[in-house]
């Protein structure tokens, strides 16, 4: 009793407590209506990836090996397309913030017209040149395994519109606070991926099907699928604050709303570009530790990315919240439950990471049953764990500061932990002294580090609000009066 007194009075003598009742109504009523679809969705689209691996995977390791190689140039590209995307969600949330519809369904129709004219230019230039891109990323593979990277990346090159139409829809249907929509597209984009995916790899009714090339063929028919429902959906006005007519595409683009879009959507571009061809740079290292590295450390990947689900909602959340909140004025508001988002994150997603990583065995035995691969698995999972205390400030936080439209400091933190720690330390460790692929994978920790210090240091800093200047007095009045309405 004596013991439970004595941490009562602790934790009534933190600044959390008196705050305790607001933070439980954010979370409530603001966090969990959005972070919850979106952590649906996103484990919507891991899963059925994951599915989608288990269907290659039964082809053989050289068939997963080519799927890995190939994705990885695939995401840099789609990295670019989600850039875009968190852009058009911080201008949509932040003019329908000021109440100025007009402009936030500018955003979106203008945001979609352009991007998909950039996919289909990206998608002519990938496919013509995708024996020699394959040839760099590839590196030492063997030659069956970079024929089959070949085959599914000049196949899914096509899928690139659909991609970005789907993306930038749904990123604008989140920053109008609809989460529901884009959870049921692409959810039922995904579960449609797997079905005829593997009807077309391993057919059905008597057909043979198509074998490996049907993997990339299923994943492109599933996109359009997708891109067609969130169109229909903008167009019937599902959301009447982004009702967009087939009709508008057609007029012409305002510079002046793009360029607001495009003033996060390319700082936030180039750092996603830079990054993910970093990452890229750092699978190449990977290419030439042999066949079962590179399924391994894709499997780890994959199981990695599951864990880190509940973290990626939040960031999302966080974009979404801080941007409608600094819209409306209320800035000390946006900081306070940003704060509040990176602290949940980083403690739920360590009880996360800790609690699955004895698990790492049997999570590998999902993808393969060969041993050698289980055995790269489960090293990566375990070294995963153990630094994923830094992961939500190296990734929440920045998701959080663009909300603000602090999109450059991000790019600029993000492009010096990618090439001046993951590559040159992952290099360094992995390859020159031999450390294989635990040595690529601590070089990524080293990045980790770095963009969490600098994004935690943005945070209490102050300085990650400087668009909007505030009056001490109308920030406390705020306060109060947030408190009082239980906001």
């Amino acid at each position: 009793m004596n013991l439970y007194a004595a941490l009562r009075q602790r934790a009534e003598n933190t600044p959390w407590y008196p705050k305790r009742k607001s933070y439980r109504v954010l979370f409530w009523r603001e966090i969990t209506p959005l972070a919850v679809p979106i952590f649906m969705e996103n484990a919507c689209v891991l899963l059925m990836g994951v599915l989608s691996t288990f269907l290659v995977s039964w082809i053989g390791k050289e068939a997963m090996a080519g799927v890995g190689l190939a994705d990885s140039f695939n995401m840099v590209i789609i990295s670019f397309f989600a850039a875009v995307d968190l852009g058009t969600t911080v201008v949509v949330a932040f003019s329908l913030g000021k109440r100025d519809r007009k402009r936030a369904r500018a955003a979106a129709r203008q945001s979609l017209v352009l991007m998909t004219l950039v996919a289909f230019a990206l998608a002519i230039g990938i496919h013509l040149a995708g024996e020699q891109i394959i040839d760099v990323i590839a590196g030492a593979a063997t030659p069956e395994v970079k024929a089959l990277a070949l085959s599914y990346l000049q196949t899914t090159v096509w899928s690139y519109p659909a991609a970005a139409i789907a993306l930038i829809g749904s990123g604008a249907l989140r920053g109008a606070g609809n989460t529901k929509i884009p959870l049921l597209i692409n959810g039922g984009m995904n579960i449609l991926n797997i079905i005829i995916s593997s009807i077309l790899i391993y057919g059905m009714l008597g057909w043979h099907g198509l074998g490996f090339v049907g993997a990339g063929l299923g994943l492109t028919i599933s996109r359009y699928i997708g891109a067609i429902a969130i169109v229909y959906v903008l167009m019937i006005g599902f959301n009447p604050a982004l009702h967009i007519t087939l009709k508008s595409y057609f007029t012409p683009l305002k510079l002046t709303i793009l360029w607001e879009v495009l003033g996060i959507g390319i700082p936030a571009s180039i750092e996603s570009v830079l990054f993910n061809g970093g990452k890229l740079l750092t699978q190449m290292f990977v290419a030439g530790m042999g066949t079962n590295v590179i399924a391994g450390n894709f499997i780890a990947f994959s199981v990695a990315s599951l864990i880190n689900l509940p973290g990626n909602a939040l960031g999302s959340a966080s974009t979404i919240i801080v941007g409608k909140r600094l819209g409306k004025g209320q800035i000390a508001q946006a900081e306070r439950q940003l704060r509040h988002i990176f602290w949940l994150a980083t403690i739920g997603l360590t009880v996360i990471a800790w609690g699955t990583a004895p698990l790492a065995g049997v999570f590998a035995s999902f993808y393969t049953q060969q041993d050698d691969v289980k055995e790269v698995v489960k090293v990566l999972l375990w070294l995963n764990a153990a630094f994923m205390p830094i992961w939500a400030a190296s990734w929440v936080l920045p998701a959080g500061l663009k909300g603000a439209r602090d999109a450059r400091f991000a790019m600029w933190v993000s492009m010096l932990g990618m090439w001046g720690c993951r590559v040159v330390a992952g290099y360094t460790l992995g390859i020159m002294l031999g450390m294989g692929v635990v040595g690529v994978w601590l070089g990524m920790f080293m990045d980790w580090a770095v963009r969490g210090v600098l994004f935690y240091w943005r945070m209490v800093s102050g300085r990650w609000l400087w668009k909007y200047p505030r009056i001490k007095s109308n920030s406390l009045a705020e306060n109060i009066r947030a408190e009082k309405s239980g906001e």
